[in-house]
């Protein structure tokens, strides 16, 4: 399909479908979160206390400048988010994940000074998991929690644009420098030489000395977690972006490169790219998603329109493979894995997938709300 005749595709069709689904589950879900899916036409809802709700916000406001009607809907999700930083529910690094989609988003597409407030907060609280003697953002845990403490992990690159933006928004240097170090840090430990990606790294929390990797989400320590390349695709020219740094280009160009080789790419990538043959390859619809959308920030960074066209592919290709076109189901892409080590949602909807695969295709189609990037003006529409 050329890019003229999918980029049709995208405004015509897949939009309208997407738009319509998404106001119905509005109604479907009240005041709970879409997490994954059930194994039918469903998905699990929860209450906001997972890392999983910032994708059901982040995809009523990326609709929002599309439908007005959705605004209202993702405002009333806000207080549900200051709510876990009073009470501290389930605050790691995803602080992030959370507060980027709800209310980052918010005051840039509404200007509301209560939702900026709420942005400071929770990149208040992210900084305070940085670890100045090993230059990381501690993952999970309490952050004297001695299991824990010295534990970074590669999707953590997407949660450095909070700190990124809250520099910019107060002034203060500490969450630029934390962002940019964890950044480097990342990049030393997590980036292997061929461009592939560990999940885990341990450094020793007192002195900063590499004690080695370890997967969490990935089938072993030395594998290649699907998922976690694309957060290295994705994360380190978002890193570019805020800081200029043409270092972090080189590194997303060998993240990519390693992807692009690896994967299959005219067929949903399998959770893992480095799985014995006789381990099943449950396949992750998400890791595309989110690689797409690197790509296109990449193309961006660097004006090389090759991956530019790779992101179309895998986005036509995730259209035709896993779009779900039945009129009742609640999520947008099948085929996607949330934990396979672990046991649960496996082959099914995964509400950042489905986020991801909105963002992406909404940049293809000309829409440049995008709320990762230092682009901070207010929409006036």
């Amino acid at each position: 399909m050329s890019t003229l005749s999918f980029q049709d595709t995208i405004i015509n069709t897949i939009l309208p479908q997407i738009t319509t689904r998404i106001e119905r589950n509005i109604q479907q879900y009240g005041n709970q979160f879409p997490s994954y899916g059930d194994g039918n036409r469903k998905y699990n809802l929860t209450a906001n206390e997972n890392w999983l709700a910032s994708f059901w916000s982040g995809l009523l406001w990326l609709l929002c400048t599309q439908d007005d009607r959705v605004c209202e809907t993702a405002l009333k999700l806000l207080p549900s988010f200051e709510e876990r930083l009073d009470k501290k529910i389930r605050l790691n690094h995803d602080l992030g994940f959370i507060f980027t989609l709800s209310a980052r988003a918010a005051y840039q597409l509404t200007g509301d000074a209560a939702a900026r407030q709420l942005a400071l907060r929770g990149a208040d609280v992210l900084y305070q998991r940085y670890n100045p003697a090993g230059q990381y953002i501690q993952a999970w845990g309490e952050i004297d929690d001695p299991a824990q403490a010295g534990r970074f992990i590669i999707d953590c690159m997407m949660n450095l644009p909070l700190l990124f933006w809250a520099h910019t928004e107060t002034g203060e240097q500490k969450y630029y420098d934390a962002a940019i170090n964890h950044a480097r840090t990342s990049q030393q430990y997590l980036l292997r030489e061929d461009g592939s990606s560990y999940h885990t790294y341990y450094l020793n929390p007192e002195t900063g000395e590499a004690i080695g990797a370890k997967t969490h989400q990935g089938y072993a320590d030395d594998s290649l977690w699907s998922r976690g390349q694309a957060w290295a695709v994705y994360g380190f020219p978002m890193v570019a972006e805020w800081t200029g740094e043409s270092e972090f280009i080189d590194t997303a160009k060998k993240a990519a490169g390693r992807y692009l080789h690896d994967a299959p790419l005219t067929d949903v990538v399998p959770w893992d790219l480095r799985l014995p043959q006789n381990e099943p390859a449950y396949p992750d619809s998400s890791a595309d998603a989110i690689t797409a959308g690197g790509l296109l920030r990449l193309a961006d960074l660097t004006g090389d329109t090759s991956y530019r066209h790779h992101a179309e592919s895998l986005l036509h290709m995730l259209y035709k493979q896993a779009f779900d076109t039945r009129e009742d189901a609640q999520g947008l892409l099948r085929h996607g894995t949330q934990h396979a080590p672990h046991g649960y949602g496996i082959d099914t909807y995964t509400i950042f997938g489905d986020y991801f695969f909105l963002e992406a295709l909404l940049k293809l189609a000309g829409n440049t709300v995008d709320f990762w990037s230092p682009d901070i003006k207010k929409d006036t529409k």
